[in-house]
């Protein structure tokens, strides 16, 4: 007796098994019977990954001219100028200081110069010391308050060459009224009126020693200044 024919499967030929649910490409199902969250598709191959949800892509900054300050790193203010740049310099102020230290040190020196002179021998002892105690003196504000300027440094050197010029020169005067008129002439009156004999007095008097501790005046200025300089780097 012949068996009843059974209809197989769509898809089931001979010796193939029915295809389980979930393959690749297709859903897999839960098996805690929870829906799953809907999956991003899937990127083709060789394209360029896509940014992250949320995140804007960087925008390009634009280029910062040459010299302009650049910001703190992380963001905020830029950092405040070192100290003794150019907006922490007082031109006005450093050259005041030079005139008045220069007028200062003149006098000083001139009494300095007369008490030097020995009546025994008519001369002046020079000591070259002055002269850079001088240009220190004239030197100070600038370097304090002019740090690294050049040109205030120059003008602050000529200035302290013309303090140790005329203090020499005044405590000459001084010498000429106490030793050669008795107190009869000044030494202001002989310095204003007769300043062109009180120079070539000068000038006769003076030994090539003494133009060298001259330019010690400026040297001071200078040493002054680089010592400031070097201790607020």
């Amino acid at each position: 007796m012949s068996q009843p024919w059974q209809q197989q499967p769509d898809g089931g030929g001979y010796g193939q098994q029915p295809q389980q649910p979930g393959g690749y490409g297709q859903p897999q199902p839960n098996p805690y019977g929870q829906p799953q969250p809907p999956q991003p598709p899937a990127q083709p191959y060789g394209q360029p990954p896509q940014q992250g949800y949320g995140y804007p892509p960087p925008q390009p900054q634009p280029p910062q001219p040459y010299g302009a300050p650049q910001g703190a790193p992380g963001g905020g203010w830029p950092a405040p100028p070192p100290s003794g740049g150019p907006a922490n310099q007082n031109i006005a102020l450093a050259v005041l200081s030079a005139v008045g230290a220069t007028l200062v040190m003149a006098i000083l020196y001139a009494f300095f110069y007369d008490a030097m002179f020995d009546e025994s021998s008519g001369e002046v002892t020079k000591i070259g010391y002055v002269s850079l105690a001088i240009g220190a003196a004239v030197g100070a504000g600038p370097a304090f308050l002019a740090r690294r300027n050049i040109g205030i440094q120059v003008l602050a050197a000529a200035l302290a060459l013309v303090a140790a010029v005329l203090g020499e020169l005044y405590g000459m005067a001084m010498i000429l009224s106490e030793y050669l008129t008795n107190g009869e002439w000044s030494a202001t009156k002989i310095f204003f009126e007769e300043f062109n004999h009180l120079w070539d007095f000068w000038t006769e008097s003076n030994d090539p020693i003494n133009y060298f501790f001259l330019i010690l005046a400026p040297v001071g200025v200078f040493a002054i200044g680089q010592a400031v300089a070097r201790r607020t780097r």
